[in-house]
């Protein structure tokens, strides 16, 4: 992971601290050796660290010294904060830092934010769709979706209610009951439905689900109807991951932007930027979270999202004083950041482990049998994110020594068997990156 750095990195600008620790680190992951133990010969002869000004042992100090501080930021708890925590699709926070804002939803004093940009249904396969629907009509017909007899259901009270069947399946997830879970996803799906295509009767929901299972099984293409469904489905499952730790309905924003119909153009302001700007407004976050990933690494609206979070964060410090907001850059499982990229290391443990890859399992349930697209990584994201993590400590590791963490006074340190990087940056830093980035394609 270190030793993966351009060399013109190390030739082109001035001499930083960055590229120092990114010499060291490099060095110590290609020799596979403790910081501590590095000599000052072996300093010399590294093509890299040979380029560090003034080049003395004392410098591995400073490195480990520095490293030091980021894991100790990673541990330093949020209280009364307004955390907007963003992802270009469904699952893309969590998989980036569920176990980060896990200790942020332990505090009442933090108001803690999720807000989803695109609408994701591109993840929901038509099989999987097909599938949930058919489930939804034999459970209509054995009398188990009791809601459609009440007397307003079709008029308005398929709206209400959905809070109820978050709980109805984490209530069945804890008493490990599949088929009772899988009715609470179908009672929204049928919610869902009602809304989308006015259904007035049982029998007109039995019409349309015949007419779009048909559909499905001939392979034609999705209508703007069952796009919007199935990013529905996607929608529903982020809400079941944060219910896990008590967040309400009125805490997950679906934004559903257009990037998917942007094409190669950037951000459209009044599509795209003014409807965040807008929410930034109301909210008035002291915490935001963006994935930071570069055009072509990974999917491309992650970009594009990121470039819109960045303008409206500008437009919003032209009317706001956005000195105090601090805006934390995350990256999972299609790029991660160099360690010396990253200033916080955040402390994952194998409990914040276990109850990530349950959650991940029992809520995007569109998900569990997904694929990563690389030779190297077959099953489903939840994996693929731990093992970086696990990678990332192993790596750390080097530079501060296993003992640091098993005799380490913070029971947090003690615990941690991986780390989650993040970038840790003001309003005007983050604008700066985003401009940066895209002078670069």
């Amino acid at each position: 992971m270190f030793n993966k750095t351009d060399p013109k990195y190390f030739d082109e600008g001035p001499w930083t601290f960055d590229k120092t620790e990114h010499a060291v680190l490099g060095l110590c992951k290609i020799l596979d050796r403790y910081a501590h133990k590095l000599t000052l010969e072996e300093l010399q002869n590294d093509p890299r660290c040979a380029k560090i000004p003034n080049l003395n042992l004392g410098v591995v100090q400073h490195v480990i010294n520095d490293v030091e501080a980021k894991l100790r930021r990673g541990v330093k708890p949020f209280a009364n904060e307004v955390i907007y925590h963003t992802g270009p699709h469904h699952d893309d926070i969590m998989l980036g830092i569920m176990p980060f804002i896990n200790r942020q939803l332990r505090s009442p004093s933090n108001q803690v934010h999720f807000a989803i940009m695109t609408s994701g249904y591109h993840s929901v396969t038509d099989e999987f769709l097909l599938e949930a629907m058919k489930d939804t009509l034999s459970l209509l017909h054995q009398g188990r979706i009791e809601m459609v007899h009440y007397p307003d259901f079709f008029e308005q009270g398929y709206r209400f209610k959905q809070e109820k069947d978050i709980h109805h399946y984490l209530d069945n997830v804890a008493r490990k009951n599949p088929d009772e879970m899988r009715r609470g996803f179908c009672h929204r799906i049928l919610r869902d439905a009602v809304g989308l295509w006015q259904l007035k009767s049982v029998e007109d929901v039995e019409t349309r689900f015949a007419k779009e299972i048909a559909t499905l099984r001939e392979g034609l293409p999705n209508s703007p109807e069952i796009q919007k469904l199935k990013g529905e489905i996607r929608e529903f499952e982020e809400e079941l991951v944060w219910a896990y730790a008590g967040t309400s309905l009125s805490h997950v924003h679906h934004l559903r932007l257009g990037l998917y119909d942007a094409g190669t153009q950037g951000p459209n302001f009044h599509r795209d930027v003014e409807p965040i700007l807008n929410q930034l407004r109301e909210l008035k976050p002291t915490i935001i979270t963006v994935a930071i990933d570069y055009e072509g690494l990974g999917p491309n609206t992650h970009y594009k999202v990121m470039q819109s979070i960045a303008e409206a964060v500008r437009l919003w410090s032209e009317e706001t004083d956005l000195m105090d907001l601090k805006i934390f850059g995350y990256r999972n499982v299609w790029s991660t950041f160099h360690p010396a990229e990253a200033n916080v290391y955040v402390p994952v443990s194998l409990n914040a482990m276990a109850v990530f890859e349950k959650a991940f399992k029992d809520s995007y349930l569109t998900q569990v049998k997904a694929e990563f697209p690389n030779p190297d990584f077959d099953g489903p994201f939840s994996e693929l994110a731990e093992s970086i993590w696990v990678k990332q400590l192993k790596d750390i590791q080097l530079i501060l020594g296993k003992n640091y963490f098993y005799e380490n006074a913070h029971p947090l340190i003690r615990a941690t068997h991986g780390l989650i990087f993040l970038k840790q940056m003001t309003a005007r830093e983050f604008v700066a990156l985003a401009e940066t980035m895209k002078s670069m394609i």
